[in-house]
């Protein structure tokens, strides 16, 4: 064998002579100067490799968020880690990628574009319309604030790319609600609810801004005394669509015309509608190639009913169909007029939400669509019929909310984005991005959901839910992991079909149930905080009567080694909220009257580990006038939260109670304007709070989150700006996962779930 390796060896070198060849040069793939090292870095990225390598590893991880509230709003109220995993529960139904409520997706089978390739927008608001630029760009227009972290109001363009366009930055508004966008030339034309622009209360309803930099083009003031729904032009002429009743000065109702030639309305063209309004309009055609003007809504030019249309001089056509209800959407394709909205009947037959019908008369063509529940908007893409609404089923075929029928053959098509929840008036826009991909605006912030009820398992890496996790039928409201064991504490009462009340216990790392899971009788069975030390893992809540047949009111303990119940038992006479382990002591705080038997303990108290006698700290008299919710130890120091907003002497929602001096801290160092739900501490001194709040220790826009650092006695400039309460945390691998009920922060949308670093300005 080496003699062969030799004569190989020497043949090659002879024929590299002969052609004039050097050999080639030994390549080491780890060095980082060579190509090999560029390639497989390339490779890496592109193929999300995690495996062990001389390559730089990349952070792939696109965490998904909650959605959907098995009862109230969705939120994470706990989060645990076990390995690469994050474990969260909390109030929820489903999960998906926090896309915000414009996306990109595919046509051919409504997946969303990756947001590594295609980064998603995560607009904080609602998208209610979205058009073309023509240059591979969009303008969206809804009750938009923010998008990709940059403010925005009411309107905003996107460059290709999936980026927003920096250059393009109107005027600050909040109370946007942009509803309808049309170019012209070098300006764009915006409709929809909002009573001032750039703070002057005379441009109204309607403005016009310069498509490049969004700045306000003053001389357009048309002066409408209510909303505009939809602009639709045939070039030389822009016709509106609302509430309004004048225009210009002209008594016009819910339609109107404005020349662009002469700059102003068109007096001639008056459709003379007696009642209701327009919400959607599409300029098209009769049978004949006569350029028709098709509006819809709940307005009437008798005996036109709900659906109309009108030649562009204003005169009603003999169009009838004969709707008997609201009509939400309006298209054409060919010689069909495709009409959605929540109608029972057409041309005196029974027709349900959907229907097609000629475009010269209004006779039906198709009412064969079933469509179960009602159309919030219907769109024609190429050739694609894109519908939205809160329907479940189309043709007997499964789809939530987004639908698509390829045309002419009016057969569902494989496009199943599978949205979280029902889109009503006025629905999803549709525009085409090319490339097999549409542009979806709506305002559903998820899309691509997966069902999830109440807890979930996330692959750390990656931020999508794992399969196979155990269901539960309610809310889960706490989460404490020791070893291979995670307990669960909540309002739930079902899991995996299998009873079990309150608290449960999953064995790792199969989220298998634990046998041995206490069995909890009572009312409500809402279990809400847990701690343990090396031999027990204690717990409170709230409507709990006995514990495996014991009686335990409201709080219990249980020993680690065989899950049996042991004899602490503090009696609360009222719902404990918190409980915290500090030495020999355990703290309660919740919205107890009362607790071993008295009827003279309030809302907080320290018992002893072994029977829960209580032990008169904080205090034997002077207790929180309201419920305390929340409690950190951070060095000697009990920093607590709630409702309450005194305890003795003014605390307002916030207090530190001192273990070495056995009293509070007075004046307080900490102070929020509204209840605090969540405290954490973190060994740098950080205190992470939450709660429903919108100021803390004085300073206004701190909603519903920030940090204090006990070191230096200073709040962080960290202001994460949620939306909604900040309720839980979990700290792995530098980052700070963060859950609550928000849908917004960093001025992006997040469905109850984000990870940050604390630090971002």
């Amino acid at each position: 064998m080496n003699r062969m390796r030799k004569i190989i060896i020497i043949y090659s070198m002879f024929m590299g002579l002969v052609i004039g060849c050097k050999p080639p040069k030994l390549s080491n793939p780890c060095d980082i100067k060579s190509k090999d090292y560029l390639l497989g870095t390339l490779v890496r990225f592109v193929t999300e490799d995690r495996s062990p390598s001389c390559y730089p590893s990349f952070d792939f991880q696109d965490l998904w968020g909650v959605f959907r509230g098995t009862s109230g709003y969705s939120s994470v109220n706990a989060i645990a880690s076990y390995n690469d995993q994050i474990i969260v529960g909390g109030n929820f139904q489903l999960m998906g990628p926090s896309t915000g409520n414009v996306v990109y997706l595919e046509t051919a089978n409504g997946k969303v574009l990756s947001n590594r390739y295609c980064p998603y927008l995560k607009i904080d608001g609602s998208a209610f319309t979205a058009i073309s630029d023509g240059s591979g760009g969009f303008y969206i227009g809804g009750s938009i604030f923010a998008v990709q972290g940059e403010t925005r109001m009411g309107i905003t363009h996107i460059s290709p790319g999936c980026q927003v366009d920096r250059n393009f930055n109107p005027s600050i508004g909040y109370d946007r609600e942009i509803r309808a966008i049309l170019i012209k030339g070098d300006s764009i034309y915006i409709g929809g609810y909002f009573t001032e622009w750039n703070g002057n209360t005379n441009y109204k309803y309607l403005v016009k801004l310069n498509r490049y930099t969004g700045a306000l083009e003053p001389e357009f003031n048309l002066q409408l005394d209510e909303v505009v729904f939809d602009l639709e032009s045939d070039m030389d002429a822009m016709y509106l669509c609302g509430t309004f009743t004048t225009v210009g000065g002209l008594l016009r109702s819910s339609l109107a015309k404005y020349s662009f030639a002469s700059g102003s309305v068109v007096s001639s063209f008056n459709p003379g509608v007696t009642s209701g309004s327009c919400v959607d309009l599409y300029y098209g055609s009769d049978a004949n190639g006569s350029p028709n003007l098709y509006a819809v809504g709940d307005l009437a030019i008798a005996p036109r009913l709900n659906a109309l249309s009108v030649y562009p001089d204003g005169t009603p056509t003999s169009w009838i169909p004969n709707i008997n209800l609201n009509v939400n959407s309006v298209q054409q394709y060919g010689n069909s007029i495709y009409l959605g909205g929540q109608f029972s009947t057409v041309n005196g037959s029974a027709v349900s939400n959907l229907v097609s019908v000629n475009n010269s008369t209004g006779a039906t063509v198709n009412s064969n669509y079933a469509v179960n529940d009602v159309v919030a908007s219907v769109q024609v893409v190429e050739n694609t019929l894109y519908l939205s609404g809160s329907f479940t089923s189309v043709k007997s075929v499964p789809r939530n909310y987004v639908a698509a029928m390829d045309l002419p053959s009016e057969t569902v098509t494989a496009f199943d984005p599978n949205y979280d929840y029902v889109m009503s008036n006025p629905g999803a826009r549709f525009v085409s991005a090319g490339n097999g991909v549409v542009l979806v605006a709506s305002f559903r912030s998820t899309v691509n959901v997966v069902s999830r009820s109440n807890f979930a398992v996330i692959d750390e890496y990656t931020g999508k839910p794992i399969e196979g996790t155990p269901y539960f039928d309610l809310p889960i409201k706490v989460l404490h992991r020791i070893d291979n064991r995670l307990f669960v504490g909540g309002e739930f009462t079902s899991v995996q079909g299998q009873t079990k009340n309150g608290m449960l216990v999953l064995d790792l790392p199969h989220y298998t149930i634990n046998p041995s899971s206490p069995t909890i009788a009572g009312s409500t069975y809402d279990v809400r905080s847990m701690t343990s030390d090396e031999s027990r893992i204690y717990a409170v809540g709230n409507g709990i009567l006995t514990v495996n047949g014991l009686t335990r009111r409201n709080a219990f303990a249980l020993n680690l080694g065989d899950l049996s119940v042991t004899n602490w038992n503090p009696d609360l006479n009222g719902d404990g909220n918190t409980v915290l382990l500090v030495r020999d002591l355990v703290f309660i705080g919740g919205g107890f009257l009362g607790m071993n038997a008295d009827a003279t303990t309030y809302r907080y108290q320290a018992v002893d580990k072994i029977n829960g006698t209580k032990q008169l700290l904080p205090s034997s008299s002077v207790f929180p006038n309201d419920a305390v919710n929340t409690q950190t130890l951070v060095g000697d120091r009990i920093f607590l939260g709630g409702a309450f907003t005194t305890i003795g002497t003014g605390f307002s929602y916030l207090a530190i109670y001192n273990l070495t001096t056995q009293s509070y801290e007075s004046p307080s160092q900490l102070y929020t304007n509204g209840t605090v739900n969540f405290l954490t501490s973190y060994p740098d001194g950080n205190v992470l709070i939450g709660g429903s709040f919108n100021s803390l220790n004085g300073i206004g826009e701190r909603f519903s989150a920030g940090i204090y650092n006990s070191n230096s006695n200073q709040l962080s400039p960290w202001n994460p700006g949620m939306n909604d309460a900040l309720l839980s945390s979990h700290f792995k691998n530098g980052k700070y996962y963060l859950g609550g009920l928000f849908q917004g922060s960093f001025k992006r949308s997040f469905g109850g779930f984000v990870r940050s670093s604390l630090n971002e300005q």
